[in-house]
């Protein structure tokens, strides 16, 4: 089954998850307010652009919040966006700042709410709670790890910090 994923946030943070979702053949579409964001897509697939964050989401399994480093704002995104999709969307929140606690804080469903940041050796970590349950887990990191070999980069780390296999066949 084909992924669909929804990016908000078109910078070039949320560009770069586009090209990365793209190249593994997932379905990807985009919002971000700003009209000059997200115009160039690299390698031939379409980011398809929505005009509103619920257009965006839409049958979405996976949305990922690039967004400026603002808890208010991060927090505002991801209720809309639950608001929107499907009750099963994993939300994956790119940030660098805020801990998982913070994201999760006022989420419908904090169950579903990730968070992704990079790690000290350059790898992509993916911070969970205890509110995050195994199954979701698992899902999450198998679904970044086909990611990151799509791009060939280095592999997903899980919250105890194990590096995650690059693809269920590794």
């Amino acid at each position: 089954m084909t992924e669909r994923v929804a990016i908000l946030g078109l910078g070039e943070r949320g560009m770069r998850w586009a090209e990365t979702c793209l190249a593994a053949g997932w379905d990807v579409s985009g919002f971000d307010p700003d009209d000059r964001a997200g115009l160039v897509v690299n390698g031939g697939a379409a980011l398809r652009r929505e005009t509103t964050i619920t257009g965006a989401v839409q049958g979405a399994t996976w949305v990922i919040c690039c967004l400026p480093e603002r808890l208010e704002l991060m927090r505002t995104v991801v209720q809309r966006a639950q608001a929107s999709a499907t009750k099963d969307a994993v939300i994956a929140v790119a940030s660098d700042e805020h801990g998982i606690e913070a994201l999760q804080g006022c989420s419908i469903r904090p169950s579903h709410v990730f968070r992704l940041s990079d790690g000290a050796d350059g790898d992509l970590a993916l911070d969970v709670s205890n509110r995050n349950s195994a199954e979701l887990r698992q899902r999450a990191t198998e679904s970044l790890a086909i990611l990151s070999a799509a791009q060939s980069v280095a592999p997903v780390r899980d919250a105890d910090d194990r590096a995650m296999p690059k693809s269920r066949n590794a």
